[in-house]
């Protein structure tokens, strides 16, 4: 009677553990809701860019930045665009897996030197982590800050890992 007993308490268990592991791995970098935001949203970022004015009209959106607060976000960053000291900028868009736990954290955008970028750098919910950061220098210093990788705007090279860097 204890071996039937033992047989079936291992198994639930077994069954518990391969349903937690199934569980709490994370999502695939390549999964089909990654997949369909990152076509979204080069479409949408494509769309904006498209437009020779969009940036001209971003650009008075954002805050005028007042002698105080050199490093308020609101004059250089919004939820559309990143723009440099030096005048470049970056149209993008951003999913944190906090806000999607299907999406593991990407960043896709359009830069003004007319490359395409990826990052898997985690900047938070609503940009928050760039948000208490100054104003980035240009778009190579953002670029090598935040581990972005120029790709061809189409492709699913961008669904790759950026961040954290790989130790070697």
């Amino acid at each position: 009677m204890k071996k039937p007993l033992v047989i079936v308490i291992v198994s639930v268990l077994l069954l518990a553990v391969i349903g937690a592991v199934a569980f709490l791995r994370p999502p695939s970098l390549k999964s089909s809701a990654r997949r369909a935001w990152k076509e979204k949203s080069i479409a949408d970022i494509a769309a904006r860019v498209a437009d020779p004015v969009w940036p001209t009209n971003e650009f008075a959106r954002l805050k005028p930045q007042s002698t105080n607060e050199p490093s308020d976000d609101a004059s250089w960053l919004s939820d559309r665009i990143i723009l440099t000291r030096k005048g470049e900028w970056l149209a993008y868009a951003n999913s944190c897996q906090k806000q999607d736990g299907r999406i593991p954290d990407i960043f896709l955008a359009r830069g003004s030197d007319g490359h395409w970028y990826y990052s898997t750098y985690h900047f938070c919910v609503g940009m928050i982590v760039l948000r208490m950061e100054e104003q980035p220098e240009d778009l190579a210093a953002f670029a090598k800050t935040y581990f972005l990788q120029v790709f061809d705007g189409q492709s699913d090279d961008c669904l790759q890992k950026t961040w954290p860097p790989i130790s070697r």
